[in-house]
């Protein structure tokens, strides 16, 4: 085993120790397999949790990366993965919440790929705001976009599930609608849209 794995091992079962939602081993697949055969110039993440997709972006490609996280214990732990894993040099980190840094971090750029895995109530918006940094074959990968089972259940959601519920079922509903994209939702791990610019 490389060390760059045994890191990544480690940094997944230190989530799962401390309860750290860090995307699934499926979602990791398709994202990673995206990222190789894509070969993006530029990515932005939003919800960099403890820096385990960030890194993992970065050893599938040459990309640089701009990464959104506002939990400071977090950040110290994906600092210091990413400078193990020799990849720091091409990961910015933006300390703050998405929603109140993300317009000024996507002004004036561009970017190839865009991973939401931040607040799941919040991805109509943040797309909303990414819309314009992107460019014809761009894609944007959302993670989580079943939430449980829920969204595709076709039930009444339970109070507490409700408002992330039918905000993303009116957001997978837009991205199958939009003109502007081609959407296809994947069923592994806890459901993956996959967006393509047009």
């Amino acid at each position: 085993m490389s060390r760059a794995q045994a890191l990544l091992d480690e940094t997944r079962a230190y989530a799962a120790r401390e309860f750290i939602p860090i995307l699934s081993e499926d979602c990791e697949r398709v994202l990673c397999d995206l990222v190789a055969r894509l070969q993006p110039r530029r990515i932005l993440e939003i919800g960099t949790a403890i820096g385990y997709s960030a890194a993992r972006m970065a050893l599938a490609c040459d990309a640089r990366i701009d990464t959104i996280e506002r939990d400071e214990a977090r950040i110290a732990y994906a600092l210091r993965l990413w400078k193990d894993l020799g990849v720091d040099e091409r990961i910015r980190l933006h300390r703050g919440d998405a929603d109140e840094i993300l317009p000024s971090v996507v002004r004036g750029a561009r970017y190839d790929l865009v991973f939401l895995d931040g607040p799941k109530s919040r991805y109509g918006e943040q797309l909303d705001v990414v819309m314009p940094a992107l460019s014809a074959g761009s894609v944007v990968v959302c993670d989580d976009v079943h939430y449980f089972g829920y969204v595709t259940s076709g039930e009444y959601p339970p109070h507490k599930h409700r408002t992330i519920v039918c905000k993303m079922r009116a957001f997978l509903e837009r991205i199958r609608r939009d003109e502007r994209m081609r959407a296809q939702i994947y069923d592994q791990g806890n459901g993956i849209a996959v967006i393509t610019i047009r």
